[in-house]
């Protein structure tokens, strides 16, 4: 799938702005009629490896991670397919794979999460109407090559590691 940026989106972490975004939908359906799905990087360059998964069960996850892992080293990212496979098990059991492990917690608060790089100002105007939206926490993305300058500084005198309590 590609979803075209217009602006362009300056990554912090690509050389050249983004006018597009890609992405894989995996959709794995069983012998049983159980579908699962995953969605994550695009899995340019699977085709060659589609037979190591396919006819195998789902069921046997450490291997088909294990597969995915050499993969990974080897040829791209294919983590989406293992998301689709923890589909799969989860609905074979009829739980949410996070029951599966060990249902820790019923919900988990959201972050705000900036990519672009921008300049000290523009960050803290982001983190206060991220913080005004109800987030109470952030990501956000420092030049590498000025690491000094990336630090939260103070605003109206409150540091802004206090705003997050």
């Amino acid at each position: 799938m590609r979803l075209p940026l217009d602006p362009p989106f300056a990554a912090a972490w690509d050389p050249l702005p983004r006018r597009h975004f890609d992405a894989t939908l995996v959709r794995v359906e069983t012998d049983e009629g159980i579908t699962g799905f995953g969605s994550g990087d695009t899995m340019d360059g699977f085709d060659p490896f589609a037979d190591l998964f396919i006819g195998r069960d789902p069921r046997q996850i450490a291997s088909h991670v294990r597969v995915i892992e050499t993969l990974g080293f080897h040829a791209g990212r294919y983590w989406p397919l293992e998301a689709a496979l923890w589909d799969i098990i989860g609905k074979a059991c009829g739980q949410p794979v996070s029951a599966l492990f060990g249902g820790a917690r019923a919900s988990l608060p959201a972050y705000a999460s900036f990519g672009a790089a921008t300049s000290p100002g523009e960050r803290a105007d982001s983190v206060l109407a991220a913080y005004e939206a109800g987030f109470r926490a952030v990501k956000i993305r420092i030049d590498r090559a000025d690491v000094a300058a990336g630090r939260p500084g103070r605003r109206s005198g409150t540091p802004l590691r206090s705003w997050w309590t």
